[in-house]
């Protein structure tokens, strides 16, 4: 069966990708953190502790959004595979479809502004260490 262009198989590929790079996500904020527990520890500058508590709350933001994001993953994996046992159901295909595309754009989202994120965080780093 095919959906928004992407077979079932592809979705579940999808899917288990994604929860994979979540899942890394995760463990590498908690890399990040531990250095700014570290500049935190070292700097008693009122900007520096400033800078610290931003990226303290960025990396908070982060983490509940992947979660929230692998929530919604797994109840659209729920969906999917509910789909599969009744191919007929039009509603379900069409909250389905729109779900999938909900995520699909909050993940690419996530991935870009990620990246940005640490990559800002690394910049910053380099100049504490």
């Amino acid at each position: 069966m095919i959906i928004n262009n992407k077979s079932i198989r592809e979705l579940h590929f999808d899917h288990e990708l994604w929860l994979i790079e979540m899942a890394f996500w995760k463990q590498e904020i908690e890399v990040l953190d531990k250095y700014l527990a570290a500049v935190n520890a070292s700097y008693s500058d009122t900007v520096v502790r400033a800078e610290v508590e931003h990226f303290q709350n960025q990396f908070i933001i982060q983490l509940n959004f992947i979660n929230s994001l692998k929530n919604d993953v797994k109840a659209q994996e729920a969906l999917i595979s509910l789909l599969e046992k009744d191919i007929s159901n039009k509603k379900l295909q069409q909250k389905k479809a729109d779900d999938e595309y909900d995520i699909r754009d909050r993940m690419l989202t996530n991935q870009k502004l990620y990246v940005e994120l640490k990559l800002s965080f690394k910049q910053w780093l380099s100049n504490k260490l």
